[in-house]
């Protein structure tokens, strides 16, 4: 019983050193991306079309304010031909084109309702989809308290695919293959997108959650916290900005309205 003690004390004194050192690590990557935004202002109306990168932005340690990054060009570079195959400006228009127009919502979308329907399938139908579907609609139910009917809102992944455009737009631009209108221009494309297609900041998570999920057949463990950033913390991005935002089109009609 004594060396049973020992091991659930030393069990504790990790546990509880893992936590102190994680929330230590957060606040860190907090401060660094406070300075970073403070170097590089940008004015509201394009940190709120930012908003809807934050999701991939903050998995990545970056702030989703700002189009600078804190990563070196020659790892950026790297990481964008080894993921996305994009390595030059043809590679970079075509995919963010891919992303807007098509992305993996056209490809999965069916999948998605079929297994909110109850629908069940074998790996060999689906890959690991499933498995991965179950897990991240678990651990947003348990880790940020969503209930079923939250997930009952959304119907589309496609805030999978907006929230990559405006980070892929945004590291096209860093790496010079697209100018920065360019990048401001698909960047908006994804945003009056994501605008029109979800009701809330938590409907944007949850589609962008499951994405990752199906069509990435990814663990959404290391994407929960920042959800729970975005959604809970009072000075975040969402909590800012709403996620509805009129078009270029809409204000057009509202200045003829007032004329």
């Amino acid at each position: 019983m004594y060396i049973v003690g020992i091991i659930v004390a030393i069990v504790f004194l990790l546990i509880v050193g893992l936590i102190t050192a994680s929330k230590r690590i957060k606040k860190n990557d907090k401060k660094m991306r406070v300075d970073m935004e403070m170097a590089n202002p940008l004015p509201k109306e394009k940190q709120h079309l930012l908003a809807y990168g934050a999701n991939l932005a903050l998995y990545r340690s970056e702030s989703p304010r700002i189009l600078s990054v804190k990563v070196d060009h020659e790892t950026l570079k790297e990481g964008l031909s080894s993921y996305w195959d994009v390595s030059n400006p043809e590679e970079a228009v075509e995919t963010l084109e891919w992303l807007l127009t098509e992305g993996h919502r056209t490809r999965y979308d069916q999948l998605f309702m079929a297994l909110k329907a109850g629908q069940s399938f074998t790996e060999e139908e689906v890959g690991k989809s499933q498995v991965c579907y179950e897990s991240a609609q678990e651990a947003m139910m348990k880790k940020l308290s969503f209930a079923k009917s939250d997930f009952d809102k959304v119907d589309t992944i496609a805030a999978w695919d907006f929230d990559r455009a405006v980070n892929i737009a945004r590291w096209s631009y860093i790496l010079g293959y697209i100018t920065e209108d360019q990048a401001w221009g698909y960047i908006a494309r994804a945003a009056d997108a994501g605008s029109h297609f979800f009701q809330s900041w938590k409907d944007y998570f949850i589609s962008f959650a499951f994405g990752r999920a199906i069509a990435y057949e990814g663990d959404i463990y290391d994407i929960i916290w920042d959800g729970k950033e975005l959604l809970n913390e009072k000075d975040s991005i969402w909590n800012e900005f709403s996620i509805q935002r009129l078009t270029a089109h809409e204000v057009d009609n509202l200045t003829l309205d007032k004329v």
